[in-house]
């Protein structure tokens, strides 16, 4: 009975968070965690983060609207004008 209590309450609350969620991380995790789990935004810089959606489209075959991928890319970088980042190299 604990358990089924314990289930319950994860799941109230999870319910909670996803009303929470913005447009760029709900389109991250309908469109990126059919294939691997969420990562978090911070765990790489803009720059990766560009490099790695290209990355995905690419060999995975993905196909993002200009708008689904500014979402995504806002989400994950912070940056509010989801443009995708550029190299600080010459």
């Amino acid at each position: 009975m604990r358990h089924l209590l314990a289930l319950l309450a994860v799941t109230a609350c999870g319910g909670a968070q996803r009303a929470d969620m913005s447009e760029g991380e709900r389109t991250y995790r309908a469109k990126c965690t059919a294939c691997h789990r969420p990562y978090e935004p911070s765990k790489y810089t803009p720059q990766e983060w560009t490099a790695s959606l290209d990355k995905m489209e690419r060999l995975n075959k993905v196909h993002l609207s200009q708008a689904e991928r500014a979402q995504i890319l806002q989400y994950l970088t912070g940056d509010p004008s989801g443009a995708p980042a550029t190299s600080s190299k010459p």
